[in-house]
């Protein structure tokens, strides 16, 4: 299967995101911040798409995805979000290079999502 970074400031919803994925069979790279998120990639870890959430402190989830598309371009991206408007607010501010899903997501719809997000 893929490589999928999660991205969450919430310990809980990291986790619980990271299990719904590596039940399906992927690989996940867990990150609690946008921070940690680049350093992973700096580091060169290998990686088919990055799942963040939108509102986090700091480095916000439109801003990592911008970043992370300038050292690797071919990533995909996915965001997730509790508070779908006031991250499309932020979204009109810049480019958005995937989908915006809605939390909670159930598990059979971020799966799908998911499989949309890396099918070529």
């Amino acid at each position: 299967m893929s490589r999928v970074m999660v991205v969450d400031d919430e310990a809980d919803v990291l986790d619980t995101l990271a299990g719904i994925l590596t039940q399906a069979g992927h690989t996940v790279v867990k990150a609690h911040s946008g921070i940690e998120a680049l350093d992973f990639l700096d580091r060169g870890v290998p990686l088919d798409l990055v799942l963040t959430d939108v509102l986090m402190p700091g480095l916000n989830g439109f801003n990592l995805a911008r970043m992370a598309k300038t050292r690797r371009p071919s990533l995909k991206v996915l965001y997730l979000t509790g508070f779908s408007q006031r991250a499309e607010v932020m979204a009109d501010q810049g480019e958005k290079y995937g989908k915006l899903l809605t939390k909670p997501i159930l598990p059979d719809d971020l799966r799908r999502e998911i499989a949309a997000a890396l099918t070529p």
